[in-house]
């Protein structure tokens, strides 16, 4: 009698298929969850650094301007690899800001209008972003006063009378005014 009581408690101590099923699926829905939302986290941290190097930028040209008494242009050239000034002679961003190289599929650069040198904008190149850092960068845009527009290419010169607030399904250019 003692053998068959020791054969049902030695049965009742494992879990059954159907108990290690339903753990490995909750598990598994715990770990999507958690990696969509790494995924929000992440976008969000990009949107971040974007924004804060479209301040560093502006505040380089800033500093461009006291040195100069005019605005830069400074654009990044996917051909060489590196930040272009015009005219080609005057400073460029290194000799301001550590802001020298292509972020992560954007790049940030300053701009004046070529014909009133007193409007000037920080502009970030975002057409190679995701939409969700995109559409994080869209949530902070009214807070912070950034403004959206269309590339249209070389040189870019944005309708600073009409400027709309960044819309992530119609801009892929973000504008921070610096002087307007």
């Amino acid at each position: 009698m003692s053998e068959s009581i020791s054969k049902r408690s030695a049965k009742k101590k494992a879990f059954t298929l159907v108990e290690l099923l339903i753990v490995i699926i909750i598990v598994g829905i715990l770990a999507g969850m958690m990696l969509l939302s790494a995924g929000s986290a992440t976008d969000s941290a990009k949107a971040a650094r974007i924004i804060s190097d479209l301040r560093n930028m502006k505040a380089a040209a800033l500093l461009y301007w006291s040195d100069n008494g005019s605005w830069p242009i400074w654009y990044y050239d996917k051909g060489s690899s590196t930040y272009k000034a015009i005219p080609p002679a005057s400073p460029g961003p290194e000799n301001y800001s550590d802001l020298t190289t292509m972020g992560d599929g954007y790049w940030v650069g300053a701009m004046r209008a070529s014909g009133d040198h007193s409007l000037a904008f920080s502009v970030a190149d975002l057409q190679e972003l995701s939409n969700g850092v995109k559409k994080s960068i869209e949530k902070q845009a009214e807070k912070t006063g950034l403004y959206g527009d269309t590339f249209t290419g070389m040189p870019y010169l944005p309708d600073m009378d009409n400027l709309q607030k960044f819309n992530a399904d119609q801009h892929n250019m973000l504008l921070s005014v610096i002087n307007k």
